[in-house]
């Protein structure tokens, strides 16, 4: 008996002992398990900047939504959108509030000449920009403020060669002039797609050889640069139908021989013609009620080498020249009161090789940018806008293929459609352009 429980108590014993042995892991236990700690923390390093992405998104397309809203209800309310949207302090009539969210701003265009008005909400935050239209969701931007996109289809039929083309402020008409037929192709154009359709009757005659048209903000006048006459001529417009009709006179003598190009201020009261061969500009002030021309004194300012075409900013302040034969585009700040020009310094920027030979010139509405097109590579160049200098610096790319042989450029009064005549083809190309922000 003494000697069984002896044997069980050494039994015991000996078990106890076992059931408190521990293994440790071995070496490569332990790389598995570090290894894997190593994949899940990589995992969530990556997913919270995806997630934080994800959130700033869905503020974005949130703030844009309830933007839109608040305009549209402006609009039912008052027939026009605000003239601003981030009036918090000192609301009135004319503004609203809107509130975006931490992080968030937003950059506000509208233009209520068109019918119907429209507007475009840019929201930003960091390197990501959304942005919203009357007819749109929110978007986001995945090219340069500026950029433009080809319509579907691309292009419509003009007359034989289409030298330059401009759009009414009300955006509801699209002029062509075309510098071998003679004559001036009429469209009306969609003011939400920016699509065109030709008017009946399609044309209206000119003086020989139309380089360039321009037209007054109110809609009641448009001008054509006539070369070989050196002439302008001048007509009264239909505002309900784009319809134009000739003056009497018809024309005018320019100050210079060959005028390619010409363009009228905002106000309407100073209009603006480049002279090829004399590298001058004629400048005139003009009868708003009657749409007369008188010359300025002095009359003209000197470009450089083989000016084509001019525009001028919305706010009045800055004129720009492309010059053809040393492929620079000349600058000018303006007088608002008096018309004059006088030259900035630096006077000129390069418009590169792709965008040798410039010929067309346009400023955006908002000022934020400025397109010249190459006539002989076919490309357009596309600059941003110092607004308060009136200073112009390249875009990134600077320029978009044309494929064709461009001439004229315009842009639509909200900023959305920029067309381009292609002068060997007989067509014009329609492009969407990114909102600036």
């Amino acid at each position: 008996m003494i000697i069984t429980n002896i044997r069980n108590n050494k039994n015991n014993a000996n078990l106890l002992h076992t059931k408190t042995k521990f293994r440790a892991f071995t070496i490569i236990e332990l790389l598995v398990i570090v290894s894997v700690i190593g994949i899940l923390t990589t995992i969530a390093v990556v997913s919270y900047p995806n997630a934080v992405n994800n959130l700033r998104i869905t503020s974005l397309k949130s703030d844009l939504i309830n933007v839109s809203t608040q305009l549209k209800t402006y609009l039912n309310n008052n027939n026009v959108y605000p003239t601003a949207i981030n009036n918090c302090s000192n609301a009135d009539t004319a503004t609203i509030c809107a509130t975006a969210s931490s992080g968030n701003s937003f950059t506000y265009t509208h233009n209520n000449n068109t019918s119907p008005p429209t507007f475009t909400v840019v929201a930003t935050n960091g390197s990501l920009n959304y942005y919203i239209t009357k007819d749109s969701d929110p978007i986001a931007i995945t090219t340069p403020s500026g950029a433009l996109t080809a319509l579907s289809p691309a292009t419509i039929a003009t007359g034989t060669g289409p030298a330059s083309v401009t759009i009414s402020a009300d955006g509801n008409s699209v002029y062509v002039a075309n510098r071998s037929a003679g004559t001036m192709s009429m469209y009306s154009r969609n003011t939400s797609t920016g699509a065109l359709t030709a008017l009946s009757p399609a044309t209206i005659a000119t003086g020989t050889n139309p380089y360039d048209i321009t037209i007054s903000t109110d809609g009641n006048s448009v001008y054509a640069a006539n070369k070989t006459p050196s002439t302008i001529s001048m007509y009264s417009r239909n505002t309900g139908t784009g319809v134009l009709t000739a003056l009497s006179p018809a024309t005018i003598a320019t100050n210079g021989t060959y005028p390619m190009g010409i363009t009228i201020s905002v106000d309407g009261s100073s209009v603006y013609a480049v002279n090829q061969t004399s590298y001058t500009i004629s400048m005139y002030s003009r009868n708003t009620s009657t749409g007369a021309l008188t010359a300025l004194s002095p009359a003209t300012i000197a470009t450089e080498t083989s000016p084509y075409h001019i525009a001028i900013s919305a706010d009045g302040s800055s004129v720009y020249v492309p010059n053809y034969s040393v492929h620079t585009i000349s600058m000018y700040s303006r007088n608002t009161s008096t018309g004059a020009l006088t030259t900035l310094s630096p006077a000129t920027i390069a418009t590169g090789f792709s965008g040798s030979v410039p010929f067309g010139i346009i400023v955006s509405n908002d000022g934020s940018s400025v397109y010249a097109t190459g006539n002989f590579y076919g490309y357009i160049t596309m600059y941003n806008r110092n607004t308060s200098t009136g200073s112009l610096t390249a875009l990134t790319p600077a320029s978009i293929n044309n494929g064709a042989k461009a001439y004229g450029i315009t842009i639509s009064a909200d900023g959305s459609s920029v067309y381009v005549t292609n002068n060997i083809a007989n067509t014009m190309s329609m492009y969407n352009r990114t909102p600036s922000y």
